[in-house]
């Protein structure tokens, strides 16, 4: 599977995700009536808007428009910041869960967590494979290239 086919699987996958996981954190808000897990919901529900806008622009462009509200360094950054704001929703979730209170609920608000850590791994995985674009490391290769063409005596053809 291509990286983009892998990108384009993991948005749908974020959104499909999300109807459930609006349940069992409701549910689990309403029943322990406390703020985490279920205030996940704001991370999972911009991530799912996220994966809406990215697949409609993707859908888009396909035909022939150039959209440019999207570009994808603004994808980039919007992945990054739900990256953090998932893991600092998700954190607080893990810490407030040990209380000792109702054990049915700890389960509950387990399973709940478990959407939050899907969707933050598949931000970190977007950031990891986008992420050499974004650094001058991305031209690694270039010491190579130099080397390779002043041999072959292409030198001036570089400047």
């Amino acid at each position: 599977m291509s990286s983009a086919a892998r990108t384009v699987a993991l948005r749908r996958l974020e959104i499909i995700a999300f109807p459930p996981a609006l349940i069992l954190l409701i549910a689990h808000g309403i029943a322990s009536e406390r703020a985490f897990p279920a205030l996940g919901l704001l991370p999972l529900a911009a991530s799912a808007l996220l994966g809406l806008f990215v697949l409609n622009r993707d859908a888009v462009a396909a035909l022939g428009s150039p959209i440019q509200a999207l570009s994808e360094s603004n994808i980039f950054w919007a992945d990054c910041l739900l990256a953090v704001f998932h893991l600092s929703f998700l954190i607080p979730s893990w810490i407030l869960l040990t209380d000792p209170w109702h054990e049915p609920l700890i389960v509950l608000g387990t399973y709940c967590t478990v959407f939050m850590m899907f969707d933050l791994v598949s931000k970190t995985g977007f950031f990891s494979s986008t992420v050499s674009e974004y650094t001058p490391l991305s031209d690694g290769n270039e010491p190579e290239m130099a080397a390779r063409d002043l041999e072959e005596g292409n030198a001036a053809n570089r400047l």
